[in-house]
């Protein structure tokens, strides 16, 4: 099954290389990358033109007016050829088999959630300067573990390996939500809601994840974890305040929710305008 990665970014190439880095050493081979800036930069132009990879890296931009992440998404997923989505974020760095185990636990019925480790500033930069690199947490994880804590990373439990035959992954993992940072379905039911509504404010992060994950539950997805099997490392950096629409963008939601309007006009397809 050919698989779609799909990885936003927003002026980091240096997190971007981190990145197409890591999936080289993917242990599942058949993907392509799909590169959604949500900006137009010569600097990423030119990094990917002389970057050389074993996969396919296709590269989506367009003019920066402000957060425009569902729109890149969207993008991304009209230029995809893969029958199968895996979206992760532009500051988060795979483990080896992050794309095998979405693609193992892949079913139509269902889209899969992990988590990641949000690294601090010490680790952060070692791995950006590439001091470290990501396979050294992946296989080293509990010599790294009270350096992570001491760092102030949080989440760092989510970085550790548990087979998922083993009954402990079925204590730890428990339920979980959908959060934009590490997901995966089938192309197929993505389609069936449109992809990411673009209509909320720009400022917002809800559409990314909470306005998606009701869509796709009023279709009959089940969210299913991987978390401890398929895991990300955050690189630190500052924040941005999106959430000062959020009172808003939750009532717009509602009104969704209220008339059933999971597939949303404003996505991968968009109304036609008479």
């Amino acid at each position: 099954m050919l698989v779609s990665v799909i990885v936003p970014t927003y002026k980091d190439v240096q997190a971007l290389e981190l990145i197409l880095d890591a999936l080289k050493l993917q242990t599942y081979k058949n993907f392509e990358v799909i590169v959604a800036e949500d900006n137009d930069s010569e600097e990423v132009k030119s990094f990917l033109k002389n970057y050389s990879s074993d996969y396919k890296i296709k590269h989506f931009f367009h003019a920066d007016d402000g957060y425009q992440k569902p729109k890149a998404l969207n993008s991304a997923i009209r230029l995809s050829d893969g029958d199968y989505l895996i979206f992760f974020d532009g500051d988060c760095l795979p483990y080896s088999n992050f794309v095998e185990v979405h693609v193992k636990n892949a079913d139509k019925n269902l889209v899969l959630c992990g988590r990641r480790v949000n690294l601090g500033d010490d680790l952060s930069s070692d791995l950006r300067a590439k001091r470290i690199f990501v396979q050294d947490l992946e296989h080293h994880f509990f010599q790294y573990y009270f350096k992570m804590k001491k760092d102030g990373a949080r989440h760092v439990e989510c970085g550790m390996k548990v087979i998922s035959s083993l009954k402990l992954h079925k204590v730890l993992k428990s339920k979980t939500a959908l959060i934009g940072c590490n997901f995966s379905l089938h192309k197929e039911q993505m389609l069936k809601v449109n992809g990411f509504d673009e209509s909320y404010p720009k400022n917002t992060t809800l559409a990314d994840d909470v306005d998606l994950e009701w869509r796709l539950k009023y279709i009959g997805m089940e969210v299913k974890s991987v978390k401890y099997t398929a895991q990300l490392l955050h690189l630190n950096h500052p924040r941005a305040n999106r959430v000062s629409n959020n009172k808003f963008n939750l009532e717009q939601m509602s009104k969704k929710q209220e008339n059933n309007n999971y597939f949303c006009e404003d996505g991968v397809v968009k109304k036609a305008v008479e």
